[in-house]
């Protein structure tokens, strides 16, 4: 029998009806000690027009005695097993009642709420994307025939329509993300970009490690949603961007031993 556990302020405190203009939507698995420098990151900003909604995968490393030690700033939380990090999404998603909805995970922190941005985007516009802080790098976002290759919005810095959102695809374990947003622009959404820093992600995860079963994954996307002919063109830029990774990397460490100063 599995155990399912909920709480937070939706379920304890009797509130007035709100108009709430952001879900934010964590979800988590035994990453206790990186959840809570996030949950202190949304608090710091949380009003009456800011919903939080975490999602936990039936964690025994004291993320459930964390979420009910913060239960008052957390409008729902959730802890049960799940078929994955997109199920997870898909709770949290089904859960929310925010205009837009925006993930941020253990490891992230949020650093702003466009609230002008947002308040006045138009309604014929689905998605407004935003920059995020990647290890000391800044994600800008794009748009247009990149996002048929690879993810040009990042999902800690994207915010959705809750209702004109599909739900992820839970047979893609990585990049159902970046499968929602091929999705999302191939039927026709409008997307805003925006300048404006929201949130800091440390990389690392899942998606930034290359195994035969992400690269498969991340092609298999591409192909499902656009056809074997962009196949050759996301693998030249996949290739691309690891080199001047690569070279980053190069420059980063030939910097720290001083070869930099002496060459000039």
């Amino acid at each position: 029998m599995t155990e399912r556990i909920e709480g937070g302020r939706r379920l304890t405190v009797r509130e007035q009806p709100r108009n709430i203009l952001v879900s934010i939507i964590t979800v988590v698995f035994r990453a206790r000690s990186e959840l809570l420098p996030l949950i202190e990151s949304v608090i710091d900003q949380k009003n009456e027009e800011i919903e939080f909604i975490i999602i936990d995968g039936g964690s025994r490393d004291g993320t459930i005695e964390l979420l009910q030690e913060y239960a008052s700033c957390i409008d729902y939380w959730l802890s049960e097993p799940d078929l994955g990090i997109y199920d997870a999404m898909n709770k949290g998603v089904a859960n929310a009642r925010g205009k837009f909805l925006l993930h941020l995970n253990a490891g992230d922190a949020l650093i702003s709420i466009p609230y002008v941005q947002l308040t006045t985007l138009p309604h014929s516009f689905d998605v407004a994307a935003f920059r995020v802080s990647v290890d000391d790098k800044e994600f800008r976002p794009s748009f247009g025939l990149a996002l048929r290759l690879c993810n040009t919005l990042h999902h800690q810095g994207t915010f959705f329509r809750r209702d004109k959102f599909p739900k992820y695809n839970i047979r893609y374990r990585v990049f159902a993300d970046f499968d929602v947003n091929q999705r999302l622009v191939k039927g026709g959404a409008k997307i805003r970009m925006f300048d404006q820093l929201v949130a800091t992600h440390a990389g690392g995860g899942a998606s930034d490690t290359a195994t035969r079963e992400t690269v498969s994954e991340f092609f298999r996307i591409i192909r499902n949603n656009h056809g074997i002919a962009y196949l050759f063109p996301a693998w030249l830029m996949c290739k691309y961007h690891g080199f001047m990774r690569r070279m980053d990397s190069f420059l980063a460490r030939f910097k720290s031993r001083g070869g930099l100063d002496q060459a000039t």
